[in-house]
């Protein structure tokens, strides 16, 4: 019976993986993430970044706004 890479083995109610023969060069090339998906990942996380900071400082130039015509009014 032939065992591909990926297939299991079932004989007698016992489960029989696959060994690791010649997998050795896959993986080594499964361990290394491309360079561009990790570049693309930093980018995106760093323009959600700048939109978060843009809206707490949006937040809380409102809130100073409100506070001086609050202010302003009630002295």
């Amino acid at each position: 019976m032939e065992v591909n890479k990926d297939q299991i083995v079932e004989k007698d109610d016992e489960t029989v993986a696959p060994t690791q023969e010649g997998t050795q060069e896959t993986s080594a090339s499964k361990e290394r993430p491309n360079i561009d998906v990790i570049t693309a990942r930093n980018e995106e996380e760093a323009k959600q970044d700048r939109k978060s900071s843009y809206r707490i400082l949006g937040i809380v130039a409102l809130l100073v706004v409100v506070i001086i015509i609050a202010i302003y009014f009630f002295i």
